[in-house]
Order: structure tokens, then C-alpha cells, then sequence
């Protein structure tokens, strides 16, 4: 008897796990993907000797022996070897009022140190510490056992039971955004760094849970970045039998008699499989491949209300200088407002690539600046080639000269500068508006569930961070396993994961 066959839009984090579940339950499956190697948004890309890293910051879930870690091993990204610890999780530095701060690993000496900072916000300090410290064991998979489209009410009860010693934290203070939480504080410099600790739009609990997996150990780094994770997962596909065809556009999904049964390319080739999952950008699936008959209410107001992750500019530096000593975060607060790249000015995320010899060559450094910007401007400018190019080495200039306050001598021993903008992820990734992610984190993440299936339409199903709000890897590496299991109940199939 022949195998159900299956087609993956996207080979992004979420398409390469469906793919890979699928293989791993008998189903044959193809992946069509616009770019032309597998990561989406978790992407690299090369340029004069340096291999830059333009997707996954940290990974959590990586440590062995953590509830979290079994997906790891089920998708093959489980190389313990390659996986570094982040004890650091990054500096806050103010070169301005030369002010700086380490949030580190142990909690108890960043309390200590934030109340010499400011002894009148000891009672904010501490309630966010403490509440960081429930999260120290805490697994982000329980909530995410099994797909909405299957949960039952049981279900819910055995998450609260299993999330008994957090569940406080999902209701009143702690779902305040950031932005609003801070301004009860006394010293304008804690405040800043709490407001940066992830987004300023984040609820409390968010930054918990990051600080928690932080002291608990289970944060980290990878030597071989976004890239060599995104291959890591593309090789466990392969082996398991799975097929990629790169550079292949989906132009629409073909339907017939309320089910899908295939697919139709920007050239024109068609290709049919028994199942069809999207792992695309969701607002391009349900309103261009789908033309939009498929929506329900929910589903509407998810893609036309909830905001989305504001897109950002890249600025990449190949650097003739070690920066060994260095953290690998720096949040550096610039002294004067940019004029170029239509950037904020609030709070910079400097990413020093030190702790891996894959992204620059001997005694040379890959420093990377991370800014929030917006899409139409960029998304305009693109239209006149040369004004998008002038703007984007404007940019790349008018940076150096804030980092060179920072670390004298680094603007003449800059050798490479590549510039990413909103409309580089749209065009490689088609992320929606250029979005750096997907949904933006909002208190709304933890009370919104998306179904992967959608009413009327028959053998479809969505993967990916677009049914994830809020995103992340590990959600959206589950969000593969979750459509590999309504394959299996529509077809009558007992699920099943490597032992």
C-alpha cells in the first residue's frame, strides 16, 4: 500500500519539523521552499570570509535531561558539543552617564547589585527575582502538550496541576507590559534596563521565564548558529527519506471539493499530495493561497489587530580585533539620536559573536547590530536601487561612529559591513511587513490558542510561528509536531515519537 503523501509549504524551523514527524509516521513528504537553504527566519548568509548569523539569539531547552530537551532529540538538533552555556546574559551599558550592568546568572548577586544601584526599588527587585526563581525548573512544553484542535478539558486541568508552582504569575501585575511595570520604579537607569529586558511590550512574566531558564542553566548558545542548527534539523529530515525542493515559490493551494490536494508554483508546475501544511507566513497563506475563503472571525481579527514584531535593521561588522573578553550581549543605550536607517534610538542589541570559530576567521570578530526600524520607509526606498543602497551604507556609518565611542579604534578595523533591512526578510523570507518574528509578545500569548486546522476545509494544516503567537523555537518547533498529529487522527493513525 502506498504511503500518504504530504506537502510542507516552508522550510523553516516549523516545516522541517512537520516534515520530519511525518517521515517518522509513515508519511512521504516533499517541502517547497521560496529560498534557497532551510531556516526562514533562522537564516545566515555569507559575506568576504564571515558567515553571518541573522536569526536564533538563544536556545533554550537544550540541556539534557530537561522535560524541554526530548524535542531536541526527537528532531536530531540534540549536539550537546555545540551548545554553549550563556552565564552572561547580556550587558546593559550606558556610555553617556558610563553606567553598565551584567545580568548574570545568579540571581541573587543581581538583586544584591540592583539594590546598590537603587535601595529604594528593593521591593520591585525583589518581587520580579523572586518570581524568576519559580521558573528556574519550569518546562515551556507543558502548556503545549498536544495541538488546541485536540485539547480537552482534562488537558487543561493536568497543565495547571503541572504548572501549579508558576500559575500565579500569569494573572494581574505580572501580565503588565514592561513599559508600564517600570514606571514604578525610582531610578531612571533601573528602569531603563528592566524596559530592555526582552521588548518593552512584554508582560513581566515573560522576562520570568527568560531569567529563570537563565540561573536554571538551560540557556544557550550555539557554536555553529542559526545556520548550522537549521541544517542540523534539514539532515534528520533527509536521512528519514524527506525531500526539499529550494527556490520553488507556492503560489496557490489548490482545492477541490473543500479539501486540498495540492499545489501550484510562481512557474506555473503543479505537484498533488494526499495532505497539504503550511509553514508559510500565515497572513500570505490564508489570504493569498487561500484567497481568503477559509477564515474564520478569530483567525481575522488575529491577522488584521494583533501587532506583530517590529522589523528591524542589521548592521554587520567583520572586525579585525578580538573581542574575546567581551559579552556576547551588549544592550547599549545610544547618546544621540541616528540620522539614518529609520532606527529607534532607545536601546541597541549588539550581538559579539565570540564564543564559536565558525563566524569569522582567526583573531577577527563578527559584531552585529540589532535595531528596531519600520517597513514602509524601507519598503518604499527599495524601489530606487541606489537610494536603498546610499541609506544602507549611510547607516552602517553613522553605527560605527557610536561603536567606536565604545570600543576606540574599531571603525579602521572594520574589513567587511553587510546591512539587512525589513525588506531583506520579506524578500528571503516573506515575513509579513518584514517582521523580525512573527506575532508580537503580548499578555494576550498566554490566553490565545491557535487551531492548526480550519473548518470546511479538508486535509490542511498550519504550522509554524505564525499559530504560535509570541513565537520562539521551541513553540514553533512544536507546532511541526502538533500538525504531524491532526495528520495522524484525520487518518486514523496512532502517533508516534521516537523512544
Amino acid at each position: 500500500m502506498a504511503r500518504p503523501t504530504v506537502i510542507v509549504i516552508g522550510a523553516g524551523l516549523g516545516g522541517l519539523s512537520t516534515g520530519i514527524y511525518a517521515q517518522r509516521n509513515g508519511y512521504g513528504t516533499r517541502i517547497f521552499e521560496h529560498a534557497r537553504h532551510p531556516g526562514g527566519v533562522a537564516a545566515e548568509w555569507k559575506r568576504r570570509g564571515y558567515i553571518i548569523d541573522g536569526g536564533i539569539h538563544f536556545y533554550m531547552g537544550w540541556r539534557p535531561g530537561r522535560p524541554d530537551h526530548d524535542i531536541y532529540r526527537e528532531l536530531g538538533i540534540d549536539q550537546e558539543d555545540q551548545y554553549v552555556e550563556i552565564r552572561n546574559y547580556g550587558r546593559f551599558l550606558d556610555p553617556s552617564e558610563d553606567r553598565t550592568l551584567d545580568i548574570t546568572q545568579d540571581l541573587d548577586q543581581l538583586a544584591a547589585t540592583m539594590k546598590r544601584i537603587s535601595p529604594e526599588d528593593a521591593t520591585f527587585i525583589n518581587k520580579i527575582i523572586r518570581g524568576a526563581k519559580a521558573f528556574t525548573h519550569s518546562s515551556m512544553t507543558t502548556s503545549m502538550e498536544k495541538p488546541p484542535d485536540m485539547n480537552r478539558w482534562w488537558d487543561t486541568l493536568k497543565m495547571m496541576i503541572q504548572m501549579k508552582g508558576t500559575l500565579r504569575y500569569y494573572s494581574g501585575w505580572y501580565l503588565k507590559s514592561l513599559e508600564e511595570v517600570t514606571r514604578e520604579l525610582h531610578d531612571p537607569w533601573l528602569a531603563h534596563v528592566f524596559k530592555h529586558l526582552f521588548l518593552p511590550e512584554v508582560p513581566v512574566v515573560f522576562v520570568m521565564l527568560i531569567l529563570g531558564a537563565l540561573a536554571g542553566g538551560n540557556m544557550a548558545v550555539r557554536k555553529d548558529g542559526s545556520g548550522g542548527f537549521s541544517r542540523a534539523l534539514e539532515k534528520c529530515y533527509l536521512n528519514l527519506g524527506g525531500r526539499v525542493s529550494y527556490g520553488s515559490t507556492v503560489e496557490k493551494i489548490l482545492v477541490e471539493n473543500n479539501g486540498t490536494v495540492g499545489i501550484r508554483l510562481g512557474n506555473g508546475e503543479e505537484y498533488r499530495a494526499d495532505h497539504i501544511v503550511s509553514a508559510a507566513d500565515g497572513y500570505s497563506t490564508l489570504y493569498d493561497l487561500l484567497g481568503g475563503k477559509y477564515l474564520t472571525p478569530e483567525l481575522k481579527k488575529l491577522h488584521e489587530e494583533w501587532p506583530l514584531w517590529k522589523p528591524v535593521v542589521l548592521i554587520n561588522y567583520g572586525v579585525a580585533r578580538d573581542f574575546s573578553h567581551e559579552p556576547s550581549i551588549v544592550m547599549f543605550k545610544p547618546a544621540s539620536k541616528t540620522e539614518a536607517g529609520y532606527l529607534s534610538n532607545d536601546c541597541w542589541i549588539i550581538r559579539i559573536f565570540n564564543y564559536g570559530s565558525q563566524c569569522a576567521p582567526a583573531g577577527r570578530t563578527l559584531v552585529q547590530v540589532m535595531i528596531e526600524s519600520q517597513w514602509e520607509p524601507w519598503k518604499d526606498l527599495r524601489e530606487d536601487k541606489e537610494a536603498y543602497k546610499e541609506e544602507k551604507e549611510k547607516t552602517s556609518k553613522e553605527v560605527l561612529k557610536s561603536l567606536n565611542n565604545v570600543w576606540p579604534g574599531i571603525k579602521d578595523q572594520v574589513e567587511m559591513t553587510n546591512v539587512a533591512t525589513p525588506h531583506t526578510w520579506w524578500r528571503y523570507a516573506r515575513n509579513r511587513r518584514g517582521s523580525f518574528e512573527g506575532f508580537a509578545v503580548t499578555d494576550k500569548i498566554f490566553s490565545t490558542s491557535v487551531k492548526r486546522t480550519l473548518p470546511g476545509l479538508d486535509n490542511f494544516f498550519m504550522a509554524g510561528q505564525w499559530v504560535v503567537p509570541g513565537g520562539g523555537v521551541l513553540p514553533t518547533l512544536l507546532s511541526g509536531k502538533h500538525a504531524a498529529m491532526l495528520m495522524c487522527r484525520r487518518d486514523g493513525k496512532v502517533f508516534n515519537t521516537p523512544s
